[in-house]
């Protein structure tokens, strides 16, 4: 009988087989480096890339800075520009409010009541004068509260007071100005001169 000793090729057929598969590994291995490396230097790339991108824009933005602080300035002067010119056409719209209301109050006058001074602050017209006697300041105050420029007439004070020897009361009334009503009065009313009053000048206060 003969025998044959296989050992050895199965030995070496093991060895064949492990030098396969360490070529392969080696092989992936090498592979895997190859493509990490390619993304690596592409990502690199991209990076450096976008950092000079980055830095050029930086650049253009400084660049651009004093410019952009030119235009907010002259953002700024235009507006506070416009404020100015809206306050200016406000005080120009109601400059004639002070005559027509003068003129709307003359008109509410009573025969026997004058006026010595007119005061208005914050929408609120302070007006003395002096008046025959009580009944003639109640008939003044009846009359504006009929009138449209104004929205509230308060009297404020009454008291006796000698003027070349005549015995008047004089009166102060606080008047809440409706300036919605401004604008139309200013179109259809008229000033009209006071004609038949104390000469204001010559009033005596004490």
């Amino acid at each position: 009988m003969i025998k044959i000793n296989l050992l050895p090729f199965r030995a070496e057929r093991r060895r064949e087989f492990v030098r396969k598969q360490l070529s392969i590994m080696a092989l992936s291995l090498i592979l895997a480096l190859a493509v990490m490396g390619i993304l690596y230097f592409q990502i690199h790339s991209r990076v450096t890339r976008t950092r000079a991108t980055l830095t050029k824009t930086n650049q253009q933005i400084k660049a651009l800075e004093p410019i952009v602080k030119k235009i907010e300035f002259y953002k700024k002067q235009k507006e506070d520009l416009g404020k100015k010119i809206s306050v200016i056409i406000e005080l120009d719209r109601n400059r004639p409010a002070p005559v027509v209301i003068l003129a709307d109050l003359n008109r509410q006058r009573p025969e026997k009541l004058w006026f010595i001074s007119l005061k208005e602050n914050a929408g609120v017209l302070s007006l003395s004068g002096v008046a025959i006697d009580h009944e003639t300041i109640v008939s003044f105050l009846e009359n504006l509260k009929l009138s449209p420029l104004l929205k509230k007439a308060d009297l404020d004070l009454v008291r006796a007071r000698k003027f070349e020897g005549f015995e008047l009361k004089e009166f102060t009334i606080n008047c809440q100005i409706d300036r919605t009503s401004l604008p139309e009065a200013l179109q259809q009313n008229k000033p009209e001169p006071q004609t038949d009053g104390l000469k204001i000048e010559g009033v005596d206060h004490g």
